[in-house]
């Protein structure tokens, strides 16, 4: 039965739905039984507010921050009894919806033709990699957001990835002998790009606006998917450690990011097709107000920020089970569902 002690670092963290997504994750693999080997019972959840890598890698090594800052979806520390009793009751709320919000759902699934297959991609990419496919007794897992992401360098540190080349680490396993890094942001924006009908293998632009961590990870990953970039300049340009050909903001744009904030008006790439604003905020509002700001345009960083997690599982953490994860339409319903009752002991 395996343990993961897990944490999302960097400053600030007290807005975070990492944790919550990460319980609801395993709530599902429950679902499972013994063919999974991961417990929730078993994990432990932590906020590390820190401006400095090595603090994080501290917590990881140890198992202890100095301050357990108050998460705002509870008002208390994990590991006090007010927010361990809510998280878990929002959770078993959650579980009780097996059907993803219809209007999340990708158009792409009503074809009533979908081929079955055992095949596992990332698995079968993890063992290439030499990447531990089984679970061990206990395992540290850990999501990095911003000062910390263009922060971690270091030969003592496997990559599965170009994430420490491109200063864009935001996932880390520690799986008892060594410690393993990702950048999972940028794969997180494909997959929700591909579920909204972008095209990218035919050459599909994302117009892009920043150049921070997130920026550089979701550009690379576009870039390999096939896709080509329309990048605007920011308080900082989007530099890879490559070249590539920027094309003009004036064409047509099938997806757009603005990574710094600026107008949500779509008025940078006003012929993009699809836009994500990646930040969010806290939701109001009955569960109807609550899905429809979910798809409103741009589309709510819930949206990237529940796909990169799914890209984590994926990736990094459980390869081998890959496969029995929740869709991303399923996975932010019930995000919404635990949301809104956690919101109704703020």
């Amino acid at each position: 039965m395996a343990q993961v002690r897990y944490a999302i670092s960097g400053s600030p963290v007290t807005h975070s739905l990492s944790p919550l997504l990460l319980g609801l994750v395993l709530a599902n693999l429950e679902k499972f039984g013994d063919d999974v080997e991961l417990k929730s019972k078993k994990s432990s959840v932590h906020l590390v507010d820190t401006r400095a890598i090595e603090d994080a890698l501290g917590w990881g090594y140890a198992g202890h921050a100095p301050d357990a800052p108050d998460w705002q979806y509870t008002g208390a520390p994990f590991g006090k009894f007010r927010t361990d009793a809510l998280l878990k009751k929002a959770i078993d709320a959650a579980m009780e919806i097996e059907d993803a919000e219809q209007r999340l759902v990708p158009l792409s699934d009503s074809n009533p033709v979908v081929p079955l297959t055992n095949e596992n991609r990332f698995l079968e990419e993890a063992v290439r990699m030499h990447l531990p496919t089984q679970c061990l007794e206990n395992e540290v897992w850990m999501n990095l957001t911003s000062p910390l992401k263009h922060q971690l360098a270091s030969d003592a540190i496997s990559t599965i990835d170009d994430s420490m080349r491109l200063q864009s680490v935001n996932t880390l396993r520690w799986d008892g002998q060594a410690w393993w890094c990702a950048s999972v942001d940028g794969s997180g924006v494909v997959t929700l790009a591909q579920h909204h009908g972008v095209d990218i293998k035919s050459g599909a632009v994302l117009g892009i606006i920043g150049g921070g961590g997130a920026a550089r990870s979701t550009a690379d990953a576009w870039i390999k998917a096939g896709g080509r970039l329309s990048a605007l300049p920011g308080r900082r340009p989007l530099e890879l450690p490559y070249e590539f050909e920027s094309q003009p903001a004036t064409g047509a744009v099938d997806f757009s990011v603005d990574f710094e904030g600026g107008a949500s008006d779509g008025s940078q790439f006003p012929k993009s097709n699809l836009r994500l604003n990646p930040t969010y905020g806290p939701q109001s509002g009955d569960l109807e107000a609550r899905f429809s700001a979910l798809i409103a345009q741009p589309l709510d960083g819930r949206w990237m920020l529940a796909a990169q997690h799914l890209e984590a599982w994926k990736r990094l953490w459980t390869p081998q089970y890959a496969n029995f994860l929740p869709s991303l339409e399923l996975l932010l319903t019930q995000l919404v569902h635990a949301e809104y009752l956690l919101a109704k002991y703020a």
